[in-house]
């Protein structure tokens, strides 16, 4: 798959689910706008998903096959394959590269880190945080250089210093919840 074939982070989550179970589209589609789940990260129209699903099946990520349905004679179910696997699988234990894709993209990997299980979730957590630390110092480097004239430009490095302080804070916060949810061995002291 070249660069530009790689997918998106809404087909990511389309793999994820479709990495839990074969599924048909239309349940699917109401996994996706379930509020307890990812909806609360992503919303998507029904003919985004389906069009979504075509490409990804192209792309060879996806295969599908008719079978009988239920309210439907017969219905399209999809399944992942091996490298639909692995592109997902590359892209949910992967930290994300920019600011700005914490808001959805890592808050998607979240997700399907949680229901890996709280190992999987704090070992994200961890690469994370070390990604963001390495912003917060090229910030503070970049923001060092400005001289007295770029005020705006200092005031811009802190807006994202300030910014990146809150994702790590966040961070953190997510840690400290899974890790206490993790049971503790009979015995151990706390």
């Amino acid at each position: 798959m070249t660069k530009s074939q790689t997918p998106l982070s809404l087909e990511h989550i389309l793999l994820g689910f479709l990495c839990q179970e074969p599924t048909h589209g239309y349940d699917l589609y109401k996994k996706i706008n379930d509020f307890e789940g990812i909806s609360l990260v992503w919303h998507i129209k029904q003919s985004q998903l389906y069009a979504l699903l075509d490409k990804l099946e192209e792309s060879g990520l996806l295969t599908s096959n008719i079978v009988p349905g239920e309210a439907h004679k017969m219905r399209k179910e999809y399944r992942i394959t091996p490298v639909g696997r692995q592109a997902f699988l590359e892209w949910a234990t992967s930290p994300v590269n920019h600011g700005r894709d914490m808001r959805q993209e890592f808050l998607a990997k979240l997700y399907f880190a949680r229901k890996s299980g709280a190992l999987v979730s704090l070992e994200l957590i961890e690469e994370q945080k070390a990604v963001c630390m390495q912003w917060l110092s090229n910030l503070h480097t970049n923001q060092s250089k400005t001289i007295n004239e770029q005020d705006f430009e200092r005031m811009i490095f802190q807006y994202r210093i300030s910014q990146t302080h809150a994702m790590i804070e966040w961070l953190d916060y997510c840690f400290t919840e899974i890790q206490s949810a993790i049971p503790q061995p009979s015995g151990a002291r706390s």
